[in-house]
């Protein structure tokens, strides 16, 4: 061997190791945090400010549909809940949009009474703004079971934050 492949087998092997230990961290799960603020209705009552802090954690990605789980809490001064369950998004390569489907199920508490069971589906969209944050230009849900004379209704914005 020359002198100067001594000097760049050094290089090679640092470079070699930390492509080996870099690799499984991009083949990991996605996380996201998100927080959005709007309103929500239950049964009779009138519209009021809502909050949802949530995250989802990024399970398969097939070509332009990802799949994830999301878990999100849902606040209120008509109702507290806290939900998970499955989301599947559609990331267009060619449109900035990126619309998604949830569909949770956990507890949830109306107008102060006991907690109840929930379940919820979520329609939304998600647009990028700058390279790990997302517009989430709207985040509709609808609870799928009656409760508190009527189904809860949630329309809100915010923001995600990508790792």
């Amino acid at each position: 061997m020359t002198s100067r492949s001594l000097r760049l087998l050094p290089c090679l092997s640092l470079s070699l190791l930390f492509s080996l230990l870099t690799t499984p961290l991009r083949a990991q799960a996605k996380l996201a945090v998100y927080g959005t603020i709007g309103g929500e209705t239950s049964g009779a009552s009138s519209w009021a400010t809502a909050g949802t802090l949530g995250l989802y954690i990024g399970v398969k990605d097939l070509g332009p549909i990802a799949l994830a789980l999301d878990g999100r809490a849902d606040l209120s001064s008509n109702i507290k809940s806290g939900l998970v369950g499955p989301r599947i998004a559609l990331h267009p390569p060619v449109f900035p949009l990126k619309p998604y489907v949830e569909l949770l199920i956990g507890g949830s508490s109306v107008n102060k009474q006991s907690s109840q069971f929930a379940g919820r589906y979520v329609l939304g969209v998600d647009t990028t703004i700058l390279p790990r944050v997302d517009w989430r230009v709207i985040d509709f849900s609808e609870g799928i079971n009656k409760f508190a004379n009527g189904h809860a209704k949630t329309v809100s914005t915010g923001l995600v934050l990508r790792f």
